[in-house]
């Protein structure tokens, strides 16, 4: 009987809640131009928006600015706690005065709840709003220890690229959410959000990432943006500001070192089992890198493959030999048809290391490797690296599975001390790969046969495989 009751009343209460786009839609939000408060009234975005923090537990939006973002989340939070009772809501901002301001948009969402839906307030005040129904929205700073001993149905993590402590902060409020929406414009490469947005492009991670750009706002159009970013005092920050793909988000605030890159750049093609082929090499204090280039009939550069290990900064040294093994194992996935003849390397490789009395260019050699490796300043093939991005016929191109590559192309940073050469600091994380695309682009094509000799190539682990003796 009593089961019967409460099915009888949760049917009840299923037939007065309104569909959520109904509810947002009925109420009002600040309108900045008159200072009024207008109709929400979601635009089709929001609407596809709304229907992904619904079904999904972990969603990142990268956007453009002033997209109405953060009022579609407190507005989706506001309807789960307007019909469901006791349950935490958390809104975690960049400052005291953010969260101040979330808690503004809160009442002001309420305060505009048709009177047959809205719930009384018990509690209403600089940190907290809390329901009759026992749901309550809380907002503050974001800390390293912010949501620690909550238990949060959802959580809003708001503009969090911009937090001090980002990955520490997040890792707090993921804990402590049972859902948690990640909203933030972009602030440079190589930061936490950078990595939370790469890992999920490749399938990682738990986060759901989605992109909205300027002209997901229907108010905006080619004279807008005309207005707003191309002719604006700063163009290249305003483009970052309002940005158009992932990659505007993202861009270093201080300009990208290659410049011209573009999208004409970038290949979904992989490795073609006819082509030539060989392989780059940063050998690193710490992480090496490792590029394969193919080279098509035409005579076009292609990357067609990577490994870096520095692309997680968690990942450990390795040795030498460990390198090599490492290499041998992606020769064998490449699905070639001919070996890479040779590893354009770091010329520093022919030291002797002194743990173990042997260079690195001799660890290669009786791996098979053949490496090779002349002198050269960085800015030579920073000045090669340039002059092939923007061969007008057949430009360097790099392949879409080769995302650390990539990044490190349309995001590294000039060098603060030496703006004509790329970041060269060790603490860089895209400097190991960039070094080895370095090397190829120097050693490519010798000048002369006298200065370098290659190394007889010996078979290594990939002897015998598919009928063939590498």
């Amino acid at each position: 009987m009593l089961l019967h009751a409460r099915e009888v009343i949760a049917a009840q209460a299923e037939r007065d809640r309104p569909d959520e786009i109904a509810f947002i839609d009925a109420l009002r939000i600040e309108d900045k131009v008159s200072g009024g408060l207008i109709p929400f009234a979601l635009w089709p975005f929001q609407i596809e928006f709304v229907a992904r923090l619904a079904s999904l537990d972990r969603v990142f939006a990268l956007k453009a600015r002033q997209l109405g973002i953060t009022w579609t989340v407190l507005a989706h939070m506001l309807y789960q706690g307007t019909f469901w009772g006791n349950r935490l809501f958390l809104v975690a901002s960049q400052s005291g005065a953010d969260a101040v301001d979330a808690l503004h948009r809160l009442r002001i969402l309420h305060g505009s709840i048709p009177e047959e839906w809205r719930p009384a307030k018990l509690v209403d005040n600089t940190e907290q709003i809390a329901f009759a129904n026992g749901s309550r929205y809380e907002a503050g700073k974001a800390t390293k220890r912010y949501g620690r001993g909550k238990a949060a149905y959802s959580s809003l993590a708001d503009e969090f690229a911009f937090w001090e402590w980002p990955e520490d902060m997040l890792t707090s409020l993921d804990s402590a959410s049972q859902r948690l929406y990640a909203v933030t414009t972009g602030n440079g490469p190589g930061d936490h959000a950078h990595r939370i947005w790469s890992d999920s492009e490749q399938g990682k991670g738990r986060w759901t990432t989605i992109f909205y750009p300027w002209s997901s706002h229907p108010g905006r159009d080619a004279d807008w943006y005309r207005l707003n970013v191309t002719e604006s005092p700063e163009p290249r920050l305003a483009n970052r500001e309002h940005a158009s793909s992932p990659r505007d988000a993202f861009a270093a605030p201080a300009g990208v070192y290659f410049e011209r890159w573009s999208d004409r750049n970038e290949t979904e093609q992989g490795a073609t089992p006819s082509w030539s082929t060989c392989r780059a090499v940063d050998f690193g204090r710490r992480h090496p890198a490792c590029l394969w280039v193919q080279t098509s009939p035409a005579g076009q550069p292609i990357v067609v493959a990577e490994f870096a290990p520095a692309a997680r900064a968690a990942s450990a040294a390795m040795t030498t030999q460990e390198f090599v093994e490492h290499i041998h194992s992606i020769d064998c996935g490449l699905g070639v048809l001919t070996a890479p003849a040779i590893t354009y390397c770091d010329p520093a490789g022919r030291a002797a290391e002194a743990q173990t009395g042997e260079s690195q260019f001799e660890v290669f050699q009786r791996a098979g490797l053949n490496p090779v490796g002349q002198p050269s300043g960085i800015r030579d093939g920073c000045v090669k690296l340039f002059d092939l991005i923007a061969d007008p016929d057949l430009p360097l191109l790099i392949s879409k599975k080769c995302p650390w590559t990539l990044e490190a192309i349309t995001t590294v940073t000039p060098d603060p001390h030496k703006p004509d050469l790329y970041d060269q600091a060790e603490s860089s994380q895209y400097q190991h790969v960039l070094d080895a695309l370095r090397y190829w682009a120097v050693n490519m094509r010798p000048a002369a046969p006298e200065d370098w000799e290659p190394m007889e190539a010996q078979p290594g682990p990939s002897q015998g495989m598919w009928g063939r003796e590498w």
